[in-house]
């Protein structure tokens, strides 16, 4: 069997300010394998629906079906710390994740009225930003306080093995109910604030 070519996910990418200042945030990391993702790649998947050989000709359709009656509201995610992995580097949650899984949930059971199913989902949700692949000799964990509310789900097509990326189409999400609303956006102190 054939390895695919095309993987569609549905996830939430970093804005470009914050996926700069992030990328700032990855020590240097030691390995001849690893290779750290472009700043404009970083995202978090919250389920992969797809791999295929060839581009999926409808799928964006069935999805975009599938959320035609609305979303979840958008939900806090508390990132933490920047995590060596055996084949990389992420930035992992810390503390509560119940409300990104409440968004899951609802995104996966509008799916499963058209019949999509998420894959790779067996070890649970676990939410995280991947920035770099390959093996490594390790760092020790980077904390990294930063609470991120996303804006947009968005439907990602890559274009695996070359780390290229294509957004197919973008849901906006209702704020949470606690108001605060700007994923990505940085939770640092005060004086690391960008001027408003």
């Amino acid at each position: 069997m054939m390895d695919p070519m095309f993987r569609y996910f549905l996830g939430f990418q970093v804005a470009a300010d914050r996926a700069g200042w992030l990328a700032r945030q990855l020590p240097p990391v030691s390995g001849d394998l690893f290779a750290g993702l472009k700043p404009q790649n970083y995202h978090l998947t919250l389920c992969t629906i797809a791999e295929t050989l060839a581009q999926h000709p409808f799928l964006r359709q069935r999805v975009a079906a599938a959320f035609a009656s609305g979303l979840p509201a958008a939900s806090h995610i508390p990132l933490g710390r920047i995590m060596s992995r055996e084949v990389g580097a992420e930035l992992t949650t810390v503390g509560s994740i119940g409300g990104i899984r409440h968004l899951y949930e609802g995104v996966v059971a509008r799916l499963a009225a058209q019949g999509i199913e998420p894959m790779h989902r067996k070890s649970g949700l676990r939410p995280h930003i991947t920035l770099g692949y390959g093996r490594n000799e390790g760092f020790d964990p980077v904390p990294v306080a930063w609470n991120g509310t996303p804006r947009e789900l968005v439907l990602i097509e890559s274009h695996i093995g070359h780390r290229r990326h294509r957004v197919l189409q973008r849901w906006t999400l209702e704020p949470p109910a606690q108001g605060a609303f700007a994923f990505m956006e940085d939770e640092l102190p005060t004086p690391l604030r960008r001027a408003a």
